[in-house]
């Protein structure tokens, strides 16, 4: 687990991210691939979803060549506390914990 310092920094990081108004930084990235969750969570009626990562790489990248970005980021939600992964391949789910304050 990570430590609540880490997720604190990371947390201000992307507040002054927001603040500063920056195009396209991480934070911009972070906030798609969140909402692309949110979205597919209402579309399942479910309390889950399970997107391939090329979907989502191609509805925010343009393109379906960033699944790594979009794994990264999925793991910087999960570990600041705001979705939860259970699960590998087609038995994944992601749930949304915590709504985002950043």
């Amino acid at each position: 687990i990570m430590g609540k310092k880490y997720i604190e920094e990371n947390i201000e990081k992307l507040r002054k991210q927001r603040d500063d108004r920056i195009k396209d930084g991480y934070r911009a990235y972070v906030v798609k691939v969140y909402v692309y969750l949110r979205k597919g969570i209402e579309m399942s009626k479910t309390d889950y979803c399970n997107p391939k990562y090329s979907d989502m790489s191609k509805a925010i990248y343009g393109d379906r060549n960033q699944e790594s970005k979009i794994r990264a980021f999925i793991k910087d939600l999960k570990k600041s506390g705001y979705i939860t992964v259970y699960g590998v391949g087609t038995e994944k789910e992601i749930k949304i914990v915590k709504e985002l304050d950043f």
